[in-house]
């Protein structure tokens, strides 16, 4: 086997890891740059992880990304369905995230006026 094949059938495995992974799960992707840091972005992560703990929410997979490019809105966070639809928070706050995830996790349902604005 060549390297390059070495190399696909790596990247091949990875990919389909991945999405084994996330299959039939919501992720909730939380922006996590400096300005979201600062403006309680390490609240709203540790809000999420109680959340799931505490309400045995076994459905979804928590990410954190860096810098989304929306300093005057963090903290955002993205919530993608496990169909892949996309909803974009903003503000999020701590009781904030525990109510998107209950929303999307538990009753299917997003969180119209928390949604951002553009």
């Amino acid at each position: 086997m060549s390297s390059m094949d070495f190399y696909n059938s790596l990247r091949k495995s990875g990919e389909e890891g991945i999405r084994n992974k996330h299959r039939g799960k919501y992720r909730a992707i939380l922006g996590y740059g400096k300005c979201s840091i600062f403006v309680g972005a390490n609240e709203v992560l540790k809000s999420l992880q109680e959340v799931l703990a505490t309400g045995k929410i076994d459905n979804v997979i928590i990410e954190t990304t860096g810098c989304i490019g929306l300093c005057s809105k963090e903290p955002l966070l993205d919530i993608y369905t496990p169909d892949g639809k996309r909803f974009t928070y903003e503000f999020v706050t701590a009781d904030k995230a525990r109510a998107i995830i209950v929303s999307h996790a538990i009753l299917n349902e997003e969180m119209d006026e928390w949604l951002i604005k553009m």
